[in-house]
C-alpha cells in the first residue's frame, strides 16, 4: 500500500512540474508579445506625428513661396528655435512632439531646399529619431511652383 501511494505522489509531482513549466513558457511568450505591441504602437505614433509635422512644414513652405517670404523666415514664425542655414533648416521636438531646443530633442525635422529650375523649387523634409538616426521616420519630397505674377 505504501508503494502505491508513493508512486501516485511522484506522478502528481511530475504533472505539477510540467504544468508550471508550460505556464512559464506561455507567460514568457505573452510578455514578449506585449512588449512587441508596445514598440509597434510607439513606432506608429512617431510615424503619425512625423507625417503631421512634415505636412505642417510643407504648408509653411508653400505659403512662403506664394507670398514671397524667404526660406528660413517662414519656419521661424512657427518654430522659433529652428537652426537655419542658407538652404537647410532643422526643427527639434521633444518626446511629446512639442517644439524645443536642440539639447532637449528626441526627434528632429530637417528641411533641405534644392535649386530652382524653371520656376520649380524642390525641397525635402525628413523627420528623424535622435536615438536611431540610421533611417528617417518619414520623408517628404516637395516641389514648389513659383506663383503667377501679373
Amino acid at each position: 500500500m505504501n508503494h502505491s501511494d508513493n508512486s501516485h505522489s511522484r506522478m502528481f509531482l511530475m504533472e505539477l512540474i510540467i504544468a508550471i513549466l508550460f505556464f512559464s513558457l506561455a507567460s514568457t511568450v505573452c510578455l514578449q508579445m506585449f512588449a512587441a505591441s508596445r514598440r509597434i504602437s510607439g513606432d506608429a505614433t512617431a510615424l503619425n506625428m512625423a507625417v503631421n509635422q512634415a505636412g505642417n512644414a510643407a504648408e509653411l513652405l508653400k505659403h512662403a513661396r506664394s507670398t514671397g517670404i524667404p526660406f528660413p523666415d517662414c519656419l521661424l514664425s512657427q518654430y522659433p528655435h529652428t537652426v537655419t542655414d542658407t538652404d537647410k533648416a532643422a526643427v527639434y521636438f521633444d518626446e511629446n512632439w512639442n517644439h524645443c531646443e536642440t539639447h532637449n530633442a528626441a526627434y528632429f525635422m530637417q528641411i533641405t531646399q534644392g535649386k530652382e529650375t524653371e520656376g520649380v523649387r524642390s525641397c525635402q523634409i525628413a523627420v528623424w529619431d535622435t536615438a536611431d538616426s540610421k533611417d528617417a521616420v518619414y520623408t517628404l519630397d516637395l516641389k514648389l511652383h513659383a506663383p503667377l505674377r501679373p
